[in-house]
């Protein structure tokens, strides 16, 4: 697919919206590689299954972002969204995976993370049919039990092949693991550093150096080296 001058729609949490950097998350950059129009819904703190909203501006569910969606705003030639990130935190996840809703099914049981998943993607089908999907698969996360990551990852890859939508898999294929210290500490940020960047060991000290940075969201450099050539080739693959 050619990219240039096409309109891109993000949804998802904090690794798609930039947490506290968002004119660099992974989805800007990716626009402004390929030249893309970017229209972006994510919010930190947001999940695949229903979640509170604590502000205004963090937490609640990745479906709802359609709504935020202006009446005005140009239809997307590309929905880009990722999720699964918050859901592995959230209480009983294991009892709340679900199985994937098998063709001809008309209903989605709203209380199972599969249900969440693959209503999520009904719903984009349904405001923009014409639309490609793309879901990124994010990087593995340090400190969630990797049966939880990788069941919820399993999941949303079963429900992509259902639906025909197209994954940019940084989970599988970066060989980015935050779960490695040496990741961790290079490649994720909790906090902007002194120069007001996304951290990293040159720029900021974190207070407990044994758990920080989170190994949750990507500093410019992993979104440079990691998210963004992945995301890129899924585009352009479309």
């Amino acid at each position: 697919m050619e990219c240039n001058g096409k309109v891109l729609y993000a949804f998802g949490d904090s690794i798609i919206e930039g947490h506290t950097y968002p004119q660099r998350s992974c989805a800007n950059v990716v626009a402004e590689a390929e030249g893309m129009r970017l229209f972006k819904f994510a919010r930190n703190g947001a999940a695949i299954l229903p979640r509170p909203m604590t502000r205004p501006d963090l937490g609640g569910q990745i479906i709802d972002q359609c709504g935020k969606v202006p009446a005005d705003t140009p239809a997307p030639d590309v929905i880009l969204f990722d999720g699964g990130t918050n859901d592995s935190h959230l209480d009983r996840i294991m009892d709340r995976l679900g199985a994937v809703v098998r063709p001809g099914a008309s209903l989605f049981d709203r209380s199972t993370f599969a249900g969440c998943f693959e209503a999520t993607i009904a719903e984009y089908r349904r405001r923009w049919a014409s639309a490609k999907i793309v879901y990124v698969a994010t990087s593995k996360l340090a400190n969630v039990d990797m049966t939880i990551q990788l069941a919820l990852h399993e999941i949303a890859l079963e429900a992509c092949r259902k639906w025909g939508v197209t994954v940019a898999n940084v989970f599988d294929d970066a060989g980015l693991d935050p779960r490695r210290d040496a990741d961790r500490v290079a490649y994720s940020f909790d906090r902007n550093g002194t120069d007001g960047l996304p951290g990293t060991p040159q720029t900021i000290t974190y207070e407990h150096p044994e758990s920080q940075p989170s190994g949750t969201h990507p500093n410019l450099i992993a979104v440079e080296r990691f998210y963004a050539p992945i995301i890129r080739r899924a585009l352009r693959s479309l």
